[in-house]
């Protein structure tokens, strides 16, 4: 029996690129697919067309949701993936009571019920396949065990290979992987070129290509910064071992799930072949951090900043420093829980890195209490600042250095 695999696919505001995303999906050679699409309140039509493919083609599942983010659009469509309870409740005849863990992300797996009248105040069916929801974030509500299965995650402005999930699949099974990696080929939107082997693959430079755990993969390649979530498919399984989810509320939502993924994880094979296209905008994430001016509706979680800083580039930045913050810490809470990792030097020097450009560029700034939360990981503080005043100095000292040597090439030609 070929098994399941659910895509899903956060959009908001793609309108221009959402059709080409979701029409890869619906031309895939491999047809045994649960394709989950969250629309995060889109206001550019994206929501609409989201709505056409839901009537085309049964294999599509829409909610549409308060917008809260990457994260949580993603964290949404897990929960709803084909066969979970939640799902069941929506798409069966009868009603029944649905199990929650208490917390994501921990090894506690204590459990309530939550009752059919508050699932029915936060969701609301308009049909078999398309349900509507006032919840931002999901897992304050509900965080259940995920059925089997394989899963593969896709950005709406980027889209897949026709043969992308029948690939994914046929390695999956014939090698006995839980986490199988394809490379991808980027598309610069502004210049109208791909780049075939783009620096943003940082798998392609593994030294093995399969390897029997995780740990040894990102430990042999000094993976300190690492991060995963649509280039490959992975068992579902894996998430419910820790009740993995992305973070609520921060960028980089891909490096602490990656990572923790990944320490959980066994059979896991690279291979270097092109089964999706990653689309670069003017307007994305990755390109918006040179804008100095501030947009007009800034996101809702970086609306508190505004009053601290002159220019968008600069809350941006510390911004930034705090997630990473936010994931070192969430690393370290993972470890501590884990006998196996609880010392392990590679995984706390990880946790450090993360610390690394807030304690540099931002430290003892704590606008988002940044400070109390790395007191969380019991961080030595003091080596912290000397290390950051050292690094400062060093960096003077260097560049006044390399202004001199340069200086002497100049002036000995």
């Amino acid at each position: 029996m070929q098994p399941l695999v659910s895509i899903i696919i956060p959009i908001y505001n793609v309108k221009d690129y959402l059709e080409q995303c979701l029409q890869s999906v619906m031309n895939q050679t491999y047809t045994h697919l649960d394709i989950i699409l969250v629309d995060d309140e889109s206001d550019d039509g994206s929501l609409e067309i989201a709505q056409n493919y839901v009537k085309k083609d049964k294999r599509f599942f829409l909610i549409s949701k308060k917008n809260g983010g990457l994260s949580s659009a993603r964290n949404m469509g897990l929960e709803f993936i084909k066969q979970s309870p939640l799902r069941a409740y929506f798409q069966s005849r009868r009603k029944f009571k649905i199990k929650t863990y208490l917390k994501a992300n921990s090894y506690n797996f204590n459990q309530k019920i939550i009752e059919n009248e508050k699932i029915d105040f936060y969701f609301t069916k308009t049909q078999s396949n398309y349900i509507k929801t006032s919840l931002k974030n999901i897992n304050k509500f509900i965080t259940q065990k995920l059925p089997k299965r394989i899963i593969h995650f896709l950005d709406s402005d980027d889209y897949l290979e026709k043969d992308c999930i029948e690939i994914c699949v046929k390695r999956m099974l014939e090698l006995k992987l839980e986490i199988f990696i394809h490379s991808f080929k980027e598309y610069l939107e502004y210049e109208k070129t791909f780049i075939a082997h783009p620096d943003t693959d940082i798998l392609k430079n593994t030294k093995k290509n399969f390897y029997k755990n995780g740990f040894d993969l990102l430990k042999d390649n000094l993976f300190y910064l690492f991060y995963f979530a649509w280039q490959g498919s992975f068992k579902s399984e894996l998430l419910n071992v820790y009740k993995l989810r992305f973070t609520y509320g921060i960028y980089h939502e891909d490096h602490d799930f990656g990572t923790i993924l990944f320490l959980n994880a066994k059979n896991i094979y690279y291979e270097n072949i092109k089964l999706m296209i990653y689309r670069i905008r003017k307007n994305s994430i990755t390109q918006s951090q040179e804008n100095t001016q501030f947009p007009k509706k800034l996101p809702k979680n970086q609306e508190f900043l505004k009053k601290y800083f002159n220019n968008y580039n600069d809350l941006r930045s510390y911004f930034k420093a705090h997630c990473l913050c936010v994931i070192a810490v969430n690393i370290f809470n993972f470890i501590h829980q884990n006998k196996k990792y609880k010392k392990d030097p590679f995984l706390i020097k990880t946790c450090s890195y993360y610390t690394d450009f807030y304690m540099l560029e931002f430290y003892p700034i704590s606008y988002l209490h940044t400070k109390k939360l790395l007191q969380k990981m019991k961080l030595r503080l003091r080596f912290k600042i000397a290390f950051r005043l050292f690094k400062k100095d060093f960096k003077t000292k260097l560049l006044w250095l390399k202004s001199c040597i340069d200086f002497k090439k100049i002036n000995t030609r």
